[in-house]
């Protein structure tokens, strides 16, 4: 579970660059951005790794990239672009653990004790006090519904991305194979960059240029710092190094409980919040905030 921990803070600077991304490109374009550099990234670490190679599971893994990095990402893209990132991975923290929790014990009959279930669902209750008071002020009834529908589609995605991993590394382990995190990691982001790859051209073969910058961000004066540097740290933070300690931590932990120690992010992405924007958290924000992370390394040790 200190994995998990570990792909909370990688992803919680990654989100800012990528809800630059997002309003810079649009959510298609910046999330297949990003995915491109990743996959090229991971594809020279594996070959110099010489980790090459295919095994019975693999496809779980890539299954497991459409999930999260197309249905998943792209719903968190929009969610991005209309509500902002910590209330977007709020969101998603929040929905996609009891997703996950749910499928894997339908699929693997994966279970979690009693106080891992009562910490978990702290962590999502005092994340949901922190961040969601701020961030609601802002927002038009429009963005807002439109936000809460893009941030379920992403949810859903995530949530059972996590499972699908799950049984991918169950396979690998009854074929007697020691994988590591750099080819599940590999074969999630290729899986996710292919499958936008092929939206992207299914969009343009309908007429709907999916290339094209949508015209409300022509004048969006939020972004902020040059587009190359957001477009490094989102994806080396993100897909890359955040991925690979993500799958670590699926390797041996139940989905619902990676997913409940991601749901960490808003919380961690406060500080970064003041780092990049200075947005200083209320009182009650960081209160809140404090509980959310001791209750997540409570978690933690529990696992």
């Amino acid at each position: 579970m200190g994995f998990a921990f570990l792909t909370a803070l990688c992803w919680a600077f990654a989100g800012f660059g990528s809800s630059r991304l997002a309003r810079h490109f649009g959510a298609l374009p910046g999330n297949a951005l990003r995915l491109t550099v990743s996959f090229s990234l991971l594809l020279v670490i594996v070959a110099l790794r010489k980790e090459l190679g295919w095994a019975e599971g693999f496809g779980f893994f890539v299954l497991s990239g459409f999930l999260h990095l197309c249905v998943g990402d792209v719903g968190l893209f929009a969610v991005y672009r209309r509500l902002g990132p910590r209330l977007g991975v709020l969101m998603v923290g929040t929905l996609a653990p009891p997703t996950a929790l749910l499928s894997e014990w339908l699929i693997l009959g994966t279970t979690v004790s009693l106080p891992q279930l009562l910490c978990a669902g702290g962590v999502l209750l005092s994340v949901a006090f922190a961040v969601a008071p701020r961030e609601r002020q802002h927002l038009s009834a429009a963005e807002l519904r439109t936000g809460i529908l893009a941030g379920i589609f992403a949810a859903l995605g995530q949530g059972l991305a996590g499972t699908v991993s799950r049984v991918g590394f169950a396979q690998v382990e009854a074929a007697g194979l020691d994988l590591g995190g750099w080819v599940p990691t590999l074969l999630r982001v290729g899986g996710g960059w292919a499958s936008i790859l092929l939206w992207m051209l299914i969009l343009q073969f309908l007429g709907k240029q999916p290339l094209a910058r949508p015209t409300e961000l022509l004048q969006d004066k939020r972004v902020k710092g040059h587009p190359l540097g957001w477009l490094m740290l989102s994806a080396s933070l993100g897909p890359v190094v955040g991925i690979y300690f993500l799958m670590l931590a699926f390797a041996g932990s139940p989905a619902g409980l990676v997913q409940a120690v991601l749901a960490s992010l808003p919380v961690l992405m406060m500080p970064v919040a003041w780092m990049f924007d200075g947005t200083v958290p209320s009182r009650r924000s960081s209160l809140a905030g404090l509980v959310a992370v001791g209750l997540t390394m409570l978690l933690v040790s529990l696992s």
